[in-house]
This record gives C-alpha cells, sequence and structure tokens, in this order.
C-alpha cells in the first residue's frame, strides 16, 4: 500500500492546491513542496526491506487471451524508485522556490494544480509495472507540460504546440512498440515483458520494438532530430523549465530507454542507435548553447546536449555505462534544476535574463553569483565537485566500448565545448557585462536558497558517494537482473584515459576563458544551419494541411453522391482483389454452400425491398423516397423476423420507424422534388449502381456459409446460459461479453446527440429553401385530433411496454437499447399529435438523458472490481429474481438512446430558433392566443427582392419556385 499512499499523498495536493491558492496564493509552494518530500519519504521507507514494492488492482481480465488482464499494477524497484525519488525530491523543491518566484494573484491556481498533476504523471509513469499505466503516464506528462508551456501566453503558444506535436508522435511510436511487446510476449505486465523469452527468439521483433522505443525517448529526451523542442519550451515560467528540464519529462524519456534496456542492451541496433545519436545530439547542442545570449535558452540547450551524454551511455549497454548514466542523471538533476532556478533569480531581480543587457552583478548579487559558479562548475565537471565524478563515470564507459578511442575524442570535444558555455553563463551573466547595474540588490534569502539547494549539493555529494553508490547499485541490478553489479564511485581512479581527457578539457577550457569574448561576439546568436527543426515541423505540417486538404475535397460538399463515391469505388476495388487474386480468407476457400433456397418465405421480404429500390431510384418527390426507404427498412425487418431474430426484427422496425419520422422533419425544409440530373451523371451513377450490385452479389454467394457455426458462436449458445443465468444470449453479448464494444457505440450515440445540437442550432440554423416550414394552422388542430386520441390511449400501454421490454431483456428479446426506442416512439407519437411544432421535453432535458446515461454505463463498470475487472458482471438473487450489473449498464444505454431521439425531435421539429427564415413567428402556445396569428407576406421593396413565400404555396408556386432555384 505505500506506493498507493504515496501517489495518494501527491493527488491530494492537485485536488487541494485551488483550495489552497484561495487561501495562501503563491505561498503554496509551502505546503506542496513538503507534501511531496513526505511522498518521497513513503517510498524510500518502504525499500528499506531491499526488495521490489508493489500494488495491483485489476482494470480487465483476458485482455490477450485466458489468465491475462490489465492492471492497476505498481512497482517500485531500485529503477523505478530512483526516477520518482528524484522527480518528487527536486519537485518539492520546485514547489518551495516558486512561492517566492510568482507573483501574486496572478493565475497561481492553474500553476499549482498543473505542477502538482505534473508530479502525478511522473510519478505513475516511472512507477507502473502494466505497459497500459504506463502509456497512460506518459501521454499524461506530455498533456501536462504543454498546459504549463501554453498557460505562459502567447509567448508560449506556439512552442506549447511543437512540444505536443513531437511528444505525441513518441507516444505514437510507443504505442506501437508496447503493443508489439504485450501481443508478442502474452501479457501487459512490464516486468513479465522485460523478462520473456521472446527478445531472445526473435531478434526481428526485437529490432523493430528496440527502434520504436528509441524514438518514443528521444522525443522526450529531445535528442536529435527532435531536439528543437526543448528551447522552445522555455517560454514558460521558470519554475517550470528547472523541473521539467532536470526530473520531468526529459527524465521520462531517459527513464524509458534504461527501463527498456533490460532487453535491448545487447542488441546492435538499439547500442548503434543511442550512442551515435546521443553524441551527436550532445556536440551539436553544445555548439547551439555557445551562440544563445539569453541564458534560459543557452541553459536549454546545455540540457540537451547533456541529456545526448546520458543516452549515449545507456546505449554502450553494459552495467558500468548504464551505472554511469543514472550517476550522471543525478547530477544533471543537481545542477540544472539549480541553474534554472538561479537564472530566474537573476530575472527576477535585474528584470532581463539577456546577457546584452546585464552589467557586473558578482558584487551586486553575491550569494547568487557564489551559487551559480558552483552548479555551472558542476556542470562541465570541475572536480572536486559531484558533475566530475558524474562526467568521469560516462567516459570511462565510453573507453570500455568497443570503439572506446573515437567515443573518447568525441566526448572529450563535447566536455570542452560544455566548459565553454558553463564559463558564458558565468561571465556573461555576472562579469562581463557593462550596464549599470547599480540599483540591483541580492535577492532575499527565502528566494535564492531554495535555487542554489540542489547546486550547492554537488559539493557534499562527493564526500558521501558510498551513499550514492547504493541507489545505483539497486538501479543497475534493476536493469540487467543478471548482472550482479556493484557501483564504486570515486573522485580519483587513478592515471586514466578518460582521466588525461578530463585533464587536457580543463586546460583547454581554462586558456579558452583568455580568449572567449570575440569567439562569443563571433557566434553570437549565429544561425549556424541553413534551417532549423521549427522549420522542418512547420514545413511537415503545413505539407500535411495540404494533403489533407486534397483528401478533404472530398467530402466538402453537401451532396451525398460525392460522399457516396469515395466508399462506394473503395468497396469495388477491394471486392474485385479478393474475388480475384486471392484464393480465401483466413485459409477459408470462396466455396459457398449450394443448398438452394430453403425458405420459400424469404422471397417476400425480397420482393419489398426490390420494390422499394426501383421506386427510390425512380420517384422524383423526397417524400415518396422517404416512404420507400421505409418499406426497405420494413423489408429488412420481416427477413430478420423470418431468420429467427425477432429481438433485432423488433429493434430494426423501430428504428426504421423512428428514421422515416426524422427524415420527413427534415424534408419540410427542402423542395418537393429531387432536382433534375443530368444524363452522364446517370449513366455514371447507374454503372456504379450495377457494378456494386454484382460484387455485393459475388461477395454475399462466396462468403455465406463458407464454414460452420464459429467456436466462439458455439461456446456462446452452449456455455453463455450457464455462466450469465440468462437465455438471451444476443443481449447478454452485447451488454456483457462485449461491454466495452457497446460501451463505444454508445459514446457514438452521445457524439450523435451533440452534432444534432450543434448543427441545428447553428446560425444561419439551415441551408434549406426559405418558406418551406409551415406554420400552424386551425385545420391541423382538426386533422391531429384522432392522432391525439390514439396517444392518450397508447401512452400509457408504450410506458409500460417500455419498461417491460427493458426488464426482460435478460431472459427474452428485449434490452436496454429497444426499450428506449419503444419509449421514443411514444414520444414521436405525442410530437405528432400537437399540430404545430412543440418541443417534447425541456430544452435541456435530452442533454442530461445523454449524459447521466453515459456516465450510469461507465459507472456500472467499476463495480466490476469487487469481483474481476473493469466491465464485468456480477450475478445475483434479490427477492427470488435473478438480478445483474449488467442491467444498470443496460440503462445507462436506455437513457443515452433516448436522450439522442429527444435531442433529435427538439431540435427538428421544436420551437423555432434565431437565423431561421419565420423566427418572427412565436409558434407557442398562449392561454390567450392559442393558434397565433398568421401573418401576411411583407411585399419586397424592390421588384427582384425575394419575400417570405405563402404558408402553404399551392402546387403550381411550389414548382415554379423549384424551377428558379434550379435555373
Amino acid at each position: 500500500m505505500a506506493l498507493l499512499i504515496a501517489l495518494g499523498i501527491v493527488a491530494a495536493t492537485v485536488v487541494a492546491s485551488p483550495v489552497l491558492v484561495r487561501v495562501m496564493d503563491r505561498r503554496v509552494g509551502w505546503v506542496a513542496g513538503p507534501a511531496m518530500f513526505a511522498a518521497a519519504a513513503v517510498i524510500a521507507n518502504a525499500l528499506r526491506a531491499g526488495t521490489p514494492v508493489t500494488y495491483n488492482l485489476v482494470w480487465a481480465n483476458d485482455l490477450l487471451g485466458e489468465g491475462t488482464a490489465v492492471s492497476f499494477a505498481l512497482r517500485a524497484d531500485g529503477l523505478s524508485a530512483f526516477f520518482a525519488l528524484l522527480a518528487l525530491i527536486i519537485g518539492g523543491i520546485v514547489l518551495i522556490y516558486s512561492a517566492a518566484y510568482l507573483p501574486e494573484k496572478d493565475g497561481n491556481t492553474s500553476f499549482y494544480t498543473i505542477m502538482t498533476a505534473f508530479t502525478l504523471s511522473v510519478l505513475l509513469l516511472v512507477l507502473a509495472d502494466d505497459v497500459v499505466l504506463l502509456f497512460i503516464g506518459w501521454e499524461l506528462v506530455s498533456i501536462a507540460s504543454f498546459l504549463l508551456i501554453a498557460r505562459s501566453g502567447s509567448s508560449g503558444e506556439a512552442g506549447s504546440f511543437r512540444t505536443l506535436a513531437l511528444t505525441f508522435f513518441g507516444g505514437l511510436t510507443l504505442l506501437a512498440g508496447l503493443a508489439l511487446a504485450a501481443t508478442s510476449t502474452g501479457t501487459t505486465r512490464l516486468h513479465e515483458i522485460l523478462a520473456s523469452d521472446v527478445w531472445a527468439d526473435n531478434p526481428r521483433l526485437t529490432t523493430i520494438v528496440a527502434v520504436l522505443i528509441a524514438c518514443s525517448g528521444f522525443t522526450k529526451a529531445a535528442q536529435f532530430p527532435f531536439h528543437f523542442w526543448l528551447p522552445e519550451a522555455m517560454a514558460a515560467a521558470t519554475p517550470v523549465s528547472a523541473f521539467l528540464h532536470a526530473a520531468a519529462v526529459v527524465k521520462a524519456g531517459i527513464y524509458l530507454l534504461v527501463r527498456f534496456s533490460t532487453i535491448f542492451h545487447d542488441t546492435p541496433t538499439w547500442n548503434i542507435l543511442l550512442t551515435v545519436t546521443g553524441l551527436g545530439t550532445a556536440l551539436m547542442s553544445a555548439i547551439f548553447a555557445i551562440t544563445k545570449t539569453d541564458l534560459k535558452h543557452l541553459t536549454a540547450y546545455s540540457t540537451v546536449s547533456h541529456l545526448g551524454w546520458i543516452v549515449a551511455a545507456i546505449g554502450i549497454g553494459t552495467p558500468l555505462a548504464l551505472a554511469a548514466a543514472l550517476t550522471h542523471t543525478l547530477a544533471h538533476a543537481l545542477f540544472k534544476s539549480s541553474l534554472f532556478m538561479l537564472i530566474g533569480v537573476i530575472d527576477h531581480e535585474t528584470g532581463t535574463r539577456d546577457m546584452r543587457r546585464l552589467g557586473k552583478l558578482y558584487d551586486k548579487m553575491p550569494w547568487t553569483f557564489g551559487s551559480v559558479i558552483v552548479a555551472a562548475a558542476s556542470m562541465a565537471a570541475v572536480p572536486p565537485l559531484f558533475g566530475f565524478v558524474s562526467k568521469e563515470s560516462i567516459l570511462e564507459a565510453f573507453h570500455e566500448s568497443p570503439y572506446g578511442t573515437v567515443l573518447l575524442i568525441l566526448a572529450g570535444l563535447a566536455a570542452f565545448l560544455t566548459f565553454v558555455y558553463s564559463a558564458k553563463i558565468v561571465f556573461g551573466a555576472f562579469v562581463d557585462g557593462e550596464r549599470d547595474m547599480s540599483e540591483v540588490h541580492e535577492a532575499p534569502v527565502s528566494f535564492w536558497l531554495p535555487a542554489a539547494f540542489p547546486g550547492l549539493m554537488s559539493v557534499p555529494a562527493v564526500f558521501v558517494l558510498s551513499l550514492i553508490d547504493g541507489p545505483i547499485t539497486a538501479g543497475v541490478n534493476a536493469i540487467i537482473p543478471d548482472a550482479d553489479y556493484h557501483s564504486h564511485l570515486a573522485l580519483w581512479h587513478g592515471i586514466t584515459a578518460p582521466f588525461i581527457v578530463s585533464m587536457l578539457v580543463l586546460i583547454a577550457g581554462v586558456a579558452f576563458i583568455f580568449f572567449r569574448k570575440p569567439v562569443w561576439k563571433a557566434l553570437e546568436n549565429k544561425q549556424l544551419l541553413p534551417f532549423t527543426g521549427n522549420d522542418v515541423l512547420a514545413g511537415i505540417v503545413d505539407r500535411s494541411r495540404d494533403l489533407g486538404m486534397f483528401f478533404g475535397k472530398m467530402a466538402g460538399t453537401f451532396n451525398p453522391s460525392k460522399h457516396l463515391v469515395w466508399l462506394i469505388v473503395t468497396t469495388l476495388g477491394l471486392g474485385v482483389v479478393t474475388l480475384l487474386l486471392t484464393d480465401g480468407i483466413d485459409g477459408v476457400p470462396l466455396a459457398p454452400r449450394t443448398e438452394g433456397l430453403d425458405n420459400y418465405w424469404d422471397i417476400l421480404p425480397l420482393a419489398i425491398i426490390g420494390i422499394s429500390v426501383l421506386g427510390l431510384v425512380l420517384t422524383k418527390k423526397r417524400m415518396t423516397a422517404a416512404v420507400f426507404l421505409g418499406t426497405a427498412g420494413v423489408g429488412m425487418s420481416l427477413q430478420m423476423m423470418l431468420l429467427g431474430a425477432p429481438d433485432v426484427a423488433l429493434t430494426q422496425f423501430t428504428v426504421e420507424s423512428l428514421t422515416v419520422v426524422v427524415i420527413m422533419m427534415v424534408l419540410r425544409y427542402q423542395p418537393r422534388l429531387f432536382p433534375p440530373v443530368p444524363a452522364r451523371r446517370k449513366a455514371w451513377a447507374g454503372a456504379l449502381a450495377v457494378l456494386t450490385g454484382i460484387i455485393t452479389f459475388a461477395a454475399v454467394y462466396s462468403l455465406t456459409g463458407r464454414r460452420d457455426r464459429s467456436e466462439l458462436a458455439n461456446w456462446y449458445l452452449t456455455e453463455g446460459v450457464e455462466v450469465t443465468s440468462a437465455d438471451n444470449i444476443v443481449a447478454v453479448i452485447i451488454v456483457e461479453f462485449r461491454g466495452f464494444d457497446t460501451l463505444g457505440e454508445l459514446s457514438v450515440l452521445g457524439m450523435a446527440a451533440v452534432v444534432i445540437a450543434a448543427v441545428t442550432n447553428s446560425v444561419p440554423r439551415y441551408r434549406f429553401e426559405a418558406g418551406t416550414r409551415p406554420a400552424p394552422f386551425g385545420q391541423s388542430q382538426l386533422n391531429t385530433m384522432p392522432l391525439r386520441k390514439v396517444v392518450t390511449l397508447t401512452m400509457p400501454i408504450l410506458v409500460i411496454l417500455s419498461v417491460l421490454i427493458f426488464f426482460r431483456g435478460h431472459t427474452a428479446p428485449g434490452g436496454g437499447f429497444i426499450a428506449a426506442l419503444v419509449l421514443a416512439t411514444a414520444f414521436v407519437l405525442s410530437y405528432m399529435s400537437k399540430g404545430r411544432d412543440e418541443n417534447v421535453v425541456k430544452p435541456m432535458t435530452p442533454v442530461y438523458l445523454t449524459g447521466i446515461g453515459i456516465i450510469v454505463a461507465i459507472s456500472s463498470g467499476f463495480l466490476g472490481f469487487i469481483e474481476g475487472g473493469f466491465m464485468y458482471a456480477i450475478h445475483g438473487e434479490i427477492a427470488g429474481e435473478h438480478m445483474t450489473t449488467s442491467l444498470i449498464f443496460d440503462a445507462g444505454i436506455y437513457l443515452a438512446v433516448l436522450g439522442m431521439l429527444t435531442m433529435a425531435i427538439n431540435d427538428l421539429g421544436g420551437y423555432l430558433r434565431p437565423g431561421t427564415d419565420r423566427e418572427n413567428l412565436d409558434y407557442r402556445r398562449d392561454e390567450h392566443n392559442p393558434l397565433p396569428d398568421i401573418p401576411e407576406p411583407e411585399e419586397p421593396e424592390h421588384p427582384t427582392e425575394s419575400y417570405p413565400a405563402p404558408l402553404y404555396p399551392s402546387t403550381s408556386e411550389r414548382e415554379a419556385r423549384e424551377e428558379r432555384a434550379r435555373a
């Protein structure tokens, strides 16, 4: 439970932050920071026994086969605990620093809420022992970083979107890699995937997954070619930059690479890809850093460079190299978080972080100056600081690799460039400036001390290296369990090749200081390449937009036939390929059974559908077409009934009835006749139709009956009843065995309701012909009198029938969907009996029905955790009646379907809204005016100006208007 408690502490901080900000404003950091330390203490205490700490709660059973489950699984071993403690401790320090850095009452609610959520996301990622949970944590980290960068306003808008695009690309490659890993090993548990024998048995699969995971890690760890998003993130507030660079997003990428080194550490593709990319990024970014004059941008590129060092060390893959990567990860977190926060102190006190606008600050801000020297010196690997120890360990790992000499030379060059830009931070910010800084003073202790603290820890760390050996050893042995590695960090390992390289770098670096100014001046803000990463990304986005617009033109029309033509052509193409170029599907030949017609009643629905389709093709009237569409649905319903599926037939028939009513509501706005179709288009459509018929017939003839009932179908029929105590196996499959599918379809219904509301409430509301919506008149009230009587008699019956169908769905034909359709029929009859446009329910009722329905359906899934997992149906008896939690899920379906249908009736047949051509008419019933007066059409001021058509124009007038519209 320790891991759950730690997550709970951080989650409670997220929830409490908005309330605390109201009370304490920016000083919430004094509470949030210690909360992070408390969570770290819980994890550290739980690991004192030296064995991994775990927690597991099943989400879904049998996802990848029998015995597999997706779980909310947490695991803290040496590696995950290392990164979790790093995130919590650095995050706590940054939050305390924020209490002094942030302005009063300036968006602090969003800052603290997202920052603590950011920490929670990182914690979830590094502790996840299920790849589904790991992926969720990965994406939450991306979203949190996007929000923190975007909240900086217009300055961060472009950078936040670029960050999101690149890190989400990494999310896609991670999803692909994790999916391959999970399906290949038959489990979603991370430690089981890493321990599987699949990787040794299938080198090709191992290489593919290694490349996918490497790309994912590169996006988060800002490695080439994804490096440019990290400097863009500098638009965020300084505390965000400090946390993001030291312990959050970038360390998430490092964690992923280190974690999967368990299976890839001896894969050549992995070794070469990480080593080359890492060292190349380290060199490139170090050069870019030297050109910068903005302290945050310079430090951002230095982060990219140091991450390159770490990635290259991971690529070496030996236990020594992995230990060096973890050591430098810790050192980097200390000096880099400190540098960013100290730059924030400089910016806060001077009003700028541009070296060109700074003066000599070493005597104005002595404590800040000293703290920056220590942090920058640690970054430059100056002994005897912890950064020197970590850099030496990486050089030693390079030296022991197969290409040790080449890697040492490249690393030595990168180390020299590191010294140069580290010196530029110190001299550029405090020594070389020429502007007057006489009014600048040292920051308060409460401000600079939290900023200086992590960097200053680089000094005492070298005296307690034996204490650091423990976590490093545990981390390496968690990566390679059979390594039996023991870390031995030390300041002095004798005269070795790495030591000689370090000394040469220090000598060259100190010598360079004396010639620094002309070099820095010559490179000041120079663009060293003809294009930037932003230019490349912008080009990709532009080309993608152009491609999307090209494909969008296929559907960029209100003409349904232009939407259908591409679907038909695609279907025809697939049909031709399948029938002509393949021998079968799934190994089953395309050989139909030839028993012939076994039920002559099947001719009846065939005739009904055939006549309906023929009528649809030949009619010129929209209303007639709607009727034929309905009769085609009746034919389908009859066919289903003849096939022995009464519940499906009833559903189909009710859907067809309601669809026809909805179509009729829409047809009121359109001309009576279809527009004339050119002969050429008729010929093209006819050819497509004939070809579609041929392909469809061939597919049905070839595929129908080519195999016996599947093993799964037989299991449903033989075992489903016993498992669920249900007789209606169709309904049970929908709400229990395939409940996830139904939940997805339910969300589609909810989206349909949203789309109906969005389209019908838009202004202008419709592109329909003006004046075609009829107003109520005296005769309409008389015409609906018989239907009102019918509604009075049938409404109670339909309500009771709906309830009965709902409750009997488990044992007989019925269920939530068809029950909602029956009740919706009652609403439709009620609407049709009004004699005028009226809402059948209050305007917000459909919204409530749909929303509550989806919430009820999702919430019912959590009840399954009591026995199995999410959506697991629990069965029992209440008062002698068999009951199941799937009934609650079915109730959610019932409400959502009812909400969607009432939304359609209200919005298509309810009160007129602004933007329609007859909005001046008030159709609502009034006790003083039960039948509103019909205003006379106004004469146009100009002869050519159109005017509202008569409410019920004659046939000749309609035809004349349609003719004008066609012209």
